[in-house]
């Protein structure tokens, strides 16, 4: 397969896979009362909309045979340190099981996401392009670190609501 068209099909599974994250987060957004739960998945939300709209630029770009442009050096990364959920916030994904699944959706979608950006950074000869991939590569693992850090904190209380006891 030619490399443009190639490209052009790895660019649309990604934005593919960005839109799907900005659906799930905002339907757990919409499905919560709480104001820290919601601000969580409504910024998630506007995150992986944000990826979406630079990999549409960019397959754009590569569409109209236009050089791509260096979004990794205009754009500053998310802040890539370390959040912390209270008590409260943990408690009330643990005990919803549409939130709970959320999680656990978007921890699936932000896994695979890594994959494809790690494998596009590696089929890419174009510097612009491997340096924004890269940087969608960090962006994503926080994302994992931090759901996989919300789902295990929360999952004693998803399994209390479902009456599960270890043996």
């Amino acid at each position: 397969m030619e490399i443009k068209k190639q490209l052009l099909k790895s660019l649309k599974k990604a934005m593919q896979g960005e839109m799907d994250s900005v659906n799930i987060y905002q339907h757990a957004a919409e499905h919560s009362s709480d104001p820290e739960v919601k601000d969580f998945f409504f910024s998630r939300r506007e995150e992986e909309r944000l990826h979406y709209n630079y990999l549409l630029d960019y397959y754009q770009q590569i569409s109209s045979d236009i050089q791509p442009d260096d979004i990794a050096s205009k754009v500053k990364a998310e802040n890539l340190e370390k959040s912390i959920f209270s008590p409260a916030f943990i408690k009330r994904i643990g005990e919803d099981q549409v939130l709970f699944s959320a999680i656990s959706t978007a921890l699936l979608l932000e896994k695979d996401a890594i994959d494809h950006y790690r494998k596009c950074e590696k089929e890419t000869d174009n510097a612009n392009l491997k340096s924004f991939f890269a940087l969608l590569v960090d962006w994503e693992t926080k994302h994992y670190e931090e759901l996989a850090e919300i789902q295990k904190e929360a999952e004693h209380f998803y399994w209390e609501i479902n009456d599960f006891a270890p043996f």
